[in-house]
């Protein structure tokens, strides 16, 4: 007989009560109770011991004792039916408005009371369970509930909304995943998900992963996605080139490092960079330097310096040009941090990116032929060693007369007519020996020139062997040293701050000299220890001189358009731009981002290499030099200019720096700068 009450009561055998297993309410007849426990039997007709704490605040009704375990399981039956149905009745959102705002908690009981006018053992029952699945809106606190305020209901509302999508995103994204991975390793048209909406979401997180490998946001989302599949580094985007959002070949480094590739990315600063051809507008004048060359290779668009040099009795006077944006450069600016980002142009062999903004990179600062310019100019006169007798910096316009090749120059050289370029190789040879005589290291190997052409089985990669100009590249080499070398003598003695490059390291005596040979530049290479960028004027040992920072580049690189600002602004008598606090706060972020951005000048180019190893198959041979055999035997392929290895077994266990062999490729996988020696033998 049913015992209806409006408040909570003891437990007692005979109730009809609820607890919670696997956070859902289960319906059980009161059996026995024993001090702080209960025996109950359940819908389930399983028979248990609880701690009377787990038992639900409402209770009953409650029955006589005298009824069969057949007749109580039949009763638990019918309230359960009962109970889902009146659940599926009621408007959580209804119950919460009538309370949320007025009280902060409350009892199953009274909330009944709000929606009842007589709320019987069931209906109370119902409103327990409802008001335990609606997490958003109450929270159990036995034997009450905490009502929600608006704003974190809201906020709850939101989140569990995320949950659900997420769900909804892993359970049809992870069998789509699945089927594209499948399609990335064979042809024909890729697979595609039934749901627009899902398809955006999947796009977005594998764009994400790409560009953020490591991004934490999406781990867990991207492990339950992906369980099942191998977990390789590249998968994101291998996913993604399966799915056409990336082409092949794509440059997803660029992505990793924020680096936008081409000019459109300045567009966003054309407010600056008018502001900096008007300034440069301003600036006008004949030129006080005339009859400069500059020495490039044909494609280049962005002449950095330029040169004249001329012998006298005693030794040699030499101008150099160097353009100059650190004049007009505005530091702090939205331009000047978009550029500090880019650190350095990139040389890749699909292109060219300018750190700068092209036109003032090719166009408005570069030293182009028969264009005055303003220039950051550095007159000196030097005797017959090399040894420098006068040092006069300046700012000035300058003429370039001739913007000149390194084959146009060679060709000069190798001419029998006397020359003002011949004078400019003699000052070189001497340059070269003095730093020679000073310690210098100096290795001498090409790169050999990547071509990329576009066929309709995709991009084909050639390497050619570059045009050799020793001597051209000796005059350009050996000028830009002096020129860095004599700015940062000039910098320490004023305690100019600079941000020099060091290499404050003890070498071998043996180590100075001219290293040609793939084992010798390996073992010279791996004892000469990182160069740093600092601003305390030190040794930079291999190049052979006591302070070095790179001036001559600052179309080109971030660090050098900084050290000229810096001179500019001591030969215009103003403050410079930065004191040695403000170069050294710098240096954190630009140390990162130059690192970041010559992550990709690296492995890019030996992307395509190994590109090009692998469309000659494995019937092609390789030249290689064991240069390294303590470990793995390390073989250097000259021609390529690529390092391999492979384990001693398969040079017959036994080799010898120096040693030749020909070489049979076997897997090679330029994503994942994967290759494998597959045979050997000496040639």
């Amino acid at each position: 007989m049913s015992n209806q009450q409006g408040t909570s009561e003891e437990l007692r055998p005979g109730q009809v009560v609820e607890y919670l297993h696997n956070n859902q309410p289960v319906t059980a007849w009161v059996q026995e109770v024993q001090s702080t426990r209960v025996r109950i039997l359940n819908i389930n007709q399983r028979e248990l011991k609880l701690p009377g704490s787990r038992v639900l605040p409402w209770k009953g009704p409650a029955y006589s004792m005298e009824l069969s375990r057949q007749e109580v399981l039949e009763l638990l039956k019918q309230h359960q039916q009962k109970r889902v149905q009146l659940q599926e009745e009621l408007d959580v959102h209804e119950v919460w408005s009538m309370t949320q705002g007025e009280i902060h908690q409350a009892s199953v009981y009274w909330l009944a009371g709000l929606v009842w006018e007589q709320a019987d053992h069931d209906r109370i029952a119902a409103l327990g369970r409802v008001l335990l699945q609606a997490k958003a809106y109450f929270k159990f606190i036995p034997p009450d509930f905490e009502i929600y305020p608006a704003e974190v209901v809201e906020k709850k509302l939101e989140e569990q909304h995320k949950a659900r999508e997420k769900e909804r995103l892993i359970s049809s994204g992870k069998e789509f995943l699945t089927s594209l991975y499948s399609h990335a390793f064979r042809s024909g048209p890729a697979p595609q998900p039934p749901d627009p909406e899902l398809a955006r979401k999947l796009k977005e997180l594998l764009v994400r992963r790409v560009k953020y490998p490591d991004d934490s946001h999406t781990q867990d989302l991207w492990a339950k996605l992906t369980a099942g599949l191998p977990q390789e580094v590249h998968l994101p985007f291998l996913l993604a080139r399966a799915w056409g959002i990336y082409p092949d070949h794509y440059n997803y480094l660029l992505d990793q490092a924020e680096y936008v590739w081409g000019d459109e990315w300045a567009e966003e600063y054309s407010r600056d960079i008018e502001s900096i051809k008007d300034e440069l507008s301003r600036s006008t004048g004949d030129p006080g330097l005339e009859d400069l060359i500059s020495i490039d290779s044909a494609s280049t668009k962005d002449i950095d310096d330029a040169f004249l040099v001329r012998e006298h009795e005693q030794g040699f006077f030499i101008s150099i040009a160097l353009a100059a944006p650190g004049l007009f450069w505005p530091f702090g600016s939205e331009l000047d941090r978009a550029v500090a980002n880019r650190s350095t142009s990139l040389y890749l062999p699909e292109g060219k990116s300018d750190m700068l903004p092209r036109e003032l990179a090719e166009n408005l600062f570069s030293l182009n032929q028969n264009q005055v310019r303003p220039a950051l100019v550095l007159h000196m006169e030097l005797d017959s060693t090399g040894e420098i007798k006068k040092f006069e910096p300046g700012l000035d316009r300058v003429l370039v007369r001739a913007n000149r090749t390194y084959g146009d120059v060679e060709e000069e050289l190798a001419g029998n007519s006397e020359s003002s370029l011949k004078c400019a190789y003699t000052l070189a040879s001497i340059l070269r020996k003095k730093r020679l005589e000073q310690g210098a290291v100096v290795i001498d190997q090409s790169d050999p020139v990547i071509m990329l052409t576009s066929t309709q089985e995709g991009i084909q990669v050639h390497l050619e062997e570059d045009e050799s100009c020793p001597g051209a590249q000796l005059i350009v080499s050996e000028l830009m040293l002096l020129c860095n070398t004599a700015f940062a003598g000039w910098a320490r003695d004023r305690k100019l701050p600079l941000l020099y490059r060091t290499q404050d390291i003890a070498l071998p005596r043996d180590f100075s000299g001219v290293w040609s040979r793939p084992e010798d530049i390996y073992r010279i290479i791996r004892s000469l220890g990182a160069t740093l960028t600092e601003t305390a004027p030190r040794p930079h040992r291999s190049i052979g001189v006591s302070a070095y920072a790179s001036v001559t580049s600052p179309l080109r690189r971030y660090v050098d358009l900084v050290n000229q600002a810096q001179i500019a602004a001591v030969l215009r008598d103003i403050n410079p731009p930065f004191d040695r606090e403000g170069l050294e706060a710098m240096l954190p972020e630009l140390n990162a981002r130059t690192g970041i951005v010559g992550r990709i000048q690296k492995f890019r180019p030996r992307y395509w290499k190994l590109l090009h190893f692998k469309q000659r198959g494995k019937s092609a041979t390789w030249t290689g030099v064991v240069v390294d055999n303590s470990g793995h035997v390390v073989l250097c392929l000259p021609g390529e200019q690529i390092l391999v290895r492979a384990g001693h077994e398969t040079f017959g266990g036994k080799t010898r720096i120096g040693q030749v062999f020909r070489l049979r490729l076997g897997k090679v996988d330029p994503l994942s700068n994967e290759i494998h020696v597959l045979e050997a033998w000496e040639e």
